[in-house]
């Protein structure tokens, strides 16, 4: 029998694992259990997906690492006398988050996945208030229905605060009614002009009338075609009337005279009170959309005088400005809460631009920065990490990441991977060869981290150089006596220079250091024109993306549009077009999903300082291309109010568009689309390929005996993680599209909120529906994060809303309202007083109320933390100087992970271009073969180190001065007990470790328990049978109780078991640790110990 395990590692990127009793057979069997190992099945393969899930980690980890730290061992020894192998078993024994809980709940995510849904309720709050506000506009434009008015409009007076049914003093070669007395004057003022022919003779007696009534009696104009024409209700033939090209306005010339004149001059025939029809009478036709739409154009052109709609608007605005500004301070408190008593790595750091290029003497920028950072007093300086120019090989790292990425879409057995090899392998081998003529060519890059000692030092030479003073005039600032502490009011002398030649030469910027996993290293370096440069390529790239797709959509609508000239537009079709619209509507859900894959791979060709700057740019795209897709094009179709109104114009199209970009793409995440695509990958793992896979790890683990067996098990644990990684890993949420999302729907429902007022109902629909399927998604769907997310991207977005929303709702208020009311200058006033509320809210500070709730809310019982002893809650790739892969490589004598007061940290120039090559060399190991060195962190930067074990940080030595470190790669030969404390008591002696050869984490998560190097450790379940005696269970049921207790451990199995042995019959409670005989109920306790 070979008795070997893969240990069970950390699988790469894949942080959590909910526990099935699918995938946990293997792993519930007990260690050291007789039999020959089990298969790998397909199901494992499956399993793996499973185990990238999000589950409640934080908690119960800290809960380990508080008792390691007690015990004064590892916490990986700690986990496995807790019964767990490594933090993958210790993972799956995690509890799914409930569907239920409150976003604050799963915090250990960072305080960016609390605040985005904190973000999504916000949006949901504006637009339930919005269509609130809105309910008095429905009801009162459902009482309107002059739609018909909206064939005859045009841009011409639609802004224009004259009136347009004014007399235009002209006929146009109207020169009056068929078989009538011509007159050159004829409508060019006000006068009865069809009833004084001729005096003596009354209207209709030279030629008849069809229609004979009032109007002939009345004075009347011509107007513009712009004239409203809706027919009056109380004196018909007062109605306005379009007439060959013009309008024959009535309601212009009305007056007391005229009314005298009508009732005098029209009698008989002529009493009856009816609009006027005759020939060259225009009364349109029906081509508009219906009431039901409830909107500003039922009341028609020029007719609306309801003042108080347009304040409606100003209130919106009002709110928007409103629930953002405190929505955000909302989000600031929240941050601060998620942080609570977490202390992490930018809490002391600070980045430093505009040093000199030749600053590259660590002594001298700590000494400076010593003396200069603070205005009083001298700073205790910790650490400088200078962000070193590395251009000569960036781009030759960029290459190897686009062939890794192209690598990973091949199968294994392709043609093609063998010559995309060879370009990588080319490509490093250039990257070593040029390493020592690089290495002597190395410079800074201008920018340096400073780490402090002590935060409240870095917090207040943050503050000295970015006062309103520092930032204008590179000068200090002091304190005005009668404003509140820190005020910096007063303007005093220049701020330090750095020198250069013993001169004082250079102004540096002081700005707040991103945390070292989010720090772009190789990219801090690059000059500003080769990144404006790349930034113009990529964002011209995406312009003409979007131009494309615009115009392809509108295309598409123009399609629509002539199959419904062309199609019959009878009563009963008159909304057919609707099934035509939604082609456009799919394909821009379609086109919207390429723009965020384009803008995704266009953001990473981009040079960004911290991968947090990445996702805004990709934000940033997606979000102009989808709102460009979505409302852009609506708009360019129909500019005109005409076109608005009109069947299958603006807001038939506008209302398709919304209901399907607004309800489906929410829905998207629930499919993992690059899961489902990868099916093919997966039809791979055949029958066969799985026989081949155990036949060789049976035969030739754990030590092949000869090379073709090495190389056998090498290509088959390579097979194994191929699989794993390209076929069944799921993808993570990605944050930008949700964002972008979000903000879509926002801005779209924002502005189509005036003249579609039931859209705000629609964006209150879709918001609460992201959030639910978001919610799911993260929880159950996707993968686990593979770092915090912080609270950038939430409050970009915030700030997006805050500047663009009002904004928004101010230009569609004027532009969609104007065309429609009397009184022009009444909304030009409302567009003044809307303007000047957004420019406001626009210019709000939020950065100031930022601070000071932050002042009001931060906890400064922190202001006083050592660097060198928070130093010990993180782990090394956590810390600056190991993060940077030029400092990463150099041996621990010359930069030590943990740091000491007292002792220098500086690091010599000489010693960096000592380790440059091996840095260059893992630096294009990493970019060839995308190792995630890092396994998933957790908030307050703990991090769990990709070889399976959990890490808190600890160093490499216990006599640094902190708790005991973390080992990895270890396996012991002594079990733990299901409580993480002994039966016996502690004596403080450490268990036995032997070396363990681990494989891929990627191949052991998918390997069995008991297939590859298992040492056998023997479970022995005993009773008390006096107050310092115990017996063991007798030998029959020793495997069955074990099971039991497996199945209670990792998969919530029962609690309480019968157990027949030795003619009785025994209750075991897993809980209390006790048994109890049911003949005689007599209780006694167990216990679980191994050798």
């Amino acid at each position: 029998k070979i008795r070997c395990l893969f240990r069970s590692s950390w699988l790469c990127g894949c942080p959590s694992a909910p526990s099935t009793a699918e995938g946990d057979s293997m792993a519930s069997a007990p260690v050291g259990s007789a039999g020959s190992p089990l298969r790998v099945t397909r199901e494992n393969f499956y399993q793996s997906t499973q185990n990238c899930r999000v589950r409640r980690v934080q908690k119960r980890y800290e809960a380990i690492a508080e008792e390691a730290k007690h015990n004064n061992r590892p916490i990986a020894v700690e986990m496995q006398r807790r019964g767990f192998a490594d933090f993958k078993a210790f993972n799956k024994s995690c509890p799914q988050f409930d569907l239920w809980c409150y976003p604050m709940e799963f915090a250990e995510l960072g305080s960016g996945a609390v605040l985005y849904f904190h973000f999504l309720t916000l949006l949901a709050i504006l637009f339930a208030l919005i269509f609130l506000l809105q309910l008095p506009l429905l009801v009162t434009y459902s009482g309107e229905n002059w739609l018909m008015g909206w064939q005859w409009s045009t841009w011409t007076n639609a802004y224009s605060t004259s009136d347009p049914c004014e007399c235009i003093g002209r006929n146009d070669g109207i020169l009056g009614l068929p078989d009538f007395p011509e007159d050159n004057a004829y409508g060019t003022s006000c006068r009865a002009w069809d009833a004084e022919w001729q005096t003596g003779l009354p209207p209709c007696t030279i030629a008849p009338c069809a229609h004979p009534g009032k109007w002939a009696c009345r004075q009347w104009c011509f107007a513009s075609k712009e004239c409203p024409t809706k027919p009056h209700a109380d004196v018909p033939s007062l109605t306005n009337v379009h007439f060959h090209g013009l309008v024959r306005a009535y309601s212009t010339c009305a007056s007391e005279t005229d009314e005298a004149l009508v009732a005098g001059s029209c009698t008989g025939e002529l009493s009856e009170d009816v609009m006027f029809s005759e020939a060259g009478a225009e009364f349109g036709r029906r081509s508009s959309i219906g009431s039901h739409w409830m909107t500003p154009g039922n009341f028609g052109p020029h007719l609306a005088e309801a003042d108080w709609i347009p304040t409606i608007y100003i209130i919106c605005v009002l709110l928007v400005g409103f629930i953002v500004i405190v929505g955000h301070q909302r989000m600031i408190l929240t941050d601060i809460k998620v942080d609570a008593n977490t202390i992490s790595p930018n809490d002391f750091a600070l980045m430093i631009r505009g040093l000199p290029r030749t600053a590259t003497d660590e002594n001298t920028l700590m000494e400076w920065f010593s003396r200069n950072a603070l205005a009083d007093t001298s700073a205790d300086i910790v650490k400088v990490v200078i962000a070193w120019d590395v251009e000569e090989f960036r781009a030759n790292i960029m290459q190897l990441k686009l062939l890794r990425e192209r690598l990973q879409t091949l199968a294994p057995d392709d043609p093609e991977v063998k010559e995309v090899k060879k370009q990588m392998m080319d490509i490093s081998q250039a990257l070593n060869s040029a390493s020592p003529s690089q290495a002597s060519r190395l410079q800074g890059s201008g920018l340096a981290v400073v780490i402090f000692r002590r935060q409240e030092d870095m917090r207040e030479c943050l503050h000295r150089f970015n006062t309103f003073w520092a930032r204008r005039f590179y000068c200090d600032a002091v304190d005005a006596s009668w404003l509140w502490a820190g005020n910096r009011f007063w303007k005093c002398g220049s701020l330090p220079m750095f020198p250069v030649g013993g001169q004082p030469a250079c102004k540096i910027q002081v700005e707040r250091a991103a945390n070292p996993g989010d720090i772009n290293w190789m990219e801090l370096g690059v000059a500003p024109s080769v990144k404006y440069k790349m930034l113009a390529k990529t964002n011209g790239l995406m312009f003409i993306l979007i131009a494309a797709t615009f115009f392809i959509v509108y295309g598409l609508n123009r399609l629509t549009d002539v199959i419904e000239v062309e199609g019959d537009k009878s009563a009963d079709g008159d909304y057919g077009f609707q099934a035509l619209a939604l082609l456009p509507a799919i394909f821009v859900v379609l086109m919207n999903m390429g723009l965020q894959t384009v803008a995704r791979r266009l953001g990473k060709k981009e040079f960004h300082e911290t991968k947090t700057e990445e996702e805004f740019s990709q934000a940033w795209k997606i979000s102009i291309g989808m709102i460009m897709n979505t409302a852009g094009v609506l708009l360019f179709l129909h500019s005109t109010p005409r076109e608005w109104y009109e069947l299958g114009g603006l807001i038939d199209k506008t209302g398709v568009m919304l209901l399907t970009n607004v309800l489906v793409p929410p829905f998207i995440p629930l499919l993992d689309i690059k899961y489902r695509m990868n099916f093919w990958k997966r039809r791979k793992l055949t029958d066969k390929v799985l026989d081949h896979m155990n036949e060789v790890i049976y035969r030739c683990a754990p030590q092949p005996k000869t090379p073709p067996e090495a190389q056998e098990l090498k290509q088959v644990t390579g097979q194994i993680e191929w699989f794993k990684r390209n076929a069944f890993e799921p993808s993570e949420m990605d944050a930008p599209r949700r964002f972008a999302d979000a903000l879509k729907t926002t801005f779209c429902c924002l502005f189509f909120a005036p003249v579609m007022p039931m859209v705000s109902l629609l964006g209150f629909v879709g918001i609460v529906v992201q959030y639910a399927v978001g919610k799911y998604a993260l929880l159950r769907v996707y993968k686990r994060p593979d770092k915090p997310a912080n609270c950038s991207m939430a409050l970009f977005s915030v700030n997006l809303i805050k500047a663009f929303g009002p904004a928004a709702l101010t230009v569609a208020a004027f532009v969609f309202l104007t065309p429609s009311w009397k009184d022009k200058g009444l909304m030009w006033s409302t567009l003044t007083t809307t303007a000047v509320i957004s420019l406001a809210i626009f210019f709000f500070p939020m950065s100031l109320v930022g601070r000071c709730f932050r002042r009001m809310y931060v906890d400064d019982s922190t202001g006083d933390m050592d660097y060198y002893k928070a130093q010990y809650m993180w782990p090394k790739d956590m810390k600056y100087h190991k993060d940077h892969f030029l400092y990463a490589k150099l041996p621990d004598s010359v930069n030590p992970e943990y740091l000491k007061p007292g002792t220098s940290a500086a690091v010599a120039l000489s010693d960096v271009k000592a380790g440059y090559s091996a840095a260059a060399a893992s630096a294009a190991d990493a970019a060839a073969t995308g190792c995630i060195r890092r396994g998933p962190a957790l908030r307050g930067g703990r991090v769990v180190e990709a070889g399976g074990a959990a890490a808190e940080g600890a160093g490499t030595s216990a006599s640094a001065g902190g708790p005991a470190p973390a080992l990895y790669g270890v396996r012991t030969s002594v079990g733990g007990t299901p409580s993480g404390r002994d039966d016996q008591p502690h004596t403080g002696t450490a268990p036995s470790v032997v070396a363990a050869p681990i494989p891929s984490p990627i191949v052991a998560d998918v390997l069995p328990p008991g297939t590859i190097g298992a040492t056998e450790t023997v479970v022995i379940w005993e009773f008390q049978v006096r107050d310092d005696h115990w017996k063991q269970f007798a030998a029959d049921c020793h495997a069955h109780i074990e099971s039991k207790y497996q199945e209670h451990q990792t998969r919530g199995g029962a609690k309480r078991i019968n157990v027949h042995t030795s003619g009785m019959q025994l209750s075991i409670d897993f809980g209390r640790m006790t048994q109890m005989k049911t003949d005689t109920h007599k209780v006694s306790a167990i216990r679980r110990r191994t050798s």
